[in-house]
């Protein structure tokens, strides 16, 4: 089972961490409002505080955010994620963002040993519930190989690409 972390539980993201927990996996999960992480969690998984104590131990972190900004405040914000990611593990931003900015932040994130692929996700809050969606992913092809299953039972079909 994989340990998955997932930041942002709108209606995209809780969609997502919902068909992932039915998959089987352990699913933690922070969003700004507590009291929808807390909801989650009632149903199977675990809320966290802050971003921070979600990464650490997760193989792999999901954002599901809005934007930029909230993905850097999410990794590197006080109790951002990046401080307890583990090295080797995957950071999946399915955010859409512009692309000098994501290859940015793949480098930063490789400074710290993590792995990244960027993930933008399509299809509305329906398909999330049903694990649906469209996942269009960007990255090295071994993280993508990696991240492959899990996005499968959130996202199928999956489109991929590398550079």
């Amino acid at each position: 089972m994989t340990t998955i972390g997932l930041i942002g539980l709108g209606a995209m993201g809780s969609g997502m961490a919902r068909s992932l927990r039915r998959a089987g996996h352990a699913i933690r999960v922070f969003d700004v409002r507590a009291e929808v992480a807390r909801a989650f969690a009632d149903e199977g998984g675990t809320a966290c505080a802050s971003p921070a104590e979600l990464a650490t131990g997760c193989d792999v972190v999901v954002s599901v955010v809005v934007n930029a900004l909230q993905t850097e405040a999410a990794l590197f914000g006080p109790d951002g994620a990046a401080t307890t990611m583990p090295r080797g593990s995957v950071f999946v931003m399915c955010s859409t963002v512009d692309p000098n900015w994501s290859i940015a932040l793949e480098a930063r994130l490789a400074a710290l040993g993590v792995l990244y692929l960027d993930a933008p996700i399509s299809g509305g809050a329906a398909k999330a519930a049903s694990g649906e969606m469209t996942m269009m992913t960007a990255g090295v092809p071994a993280v993508i190989m990696v991240i492959s299953p899990l996005a499968a039972l959130a996202a199928p079909p999956e489109i991929g690409a590398s550079r």
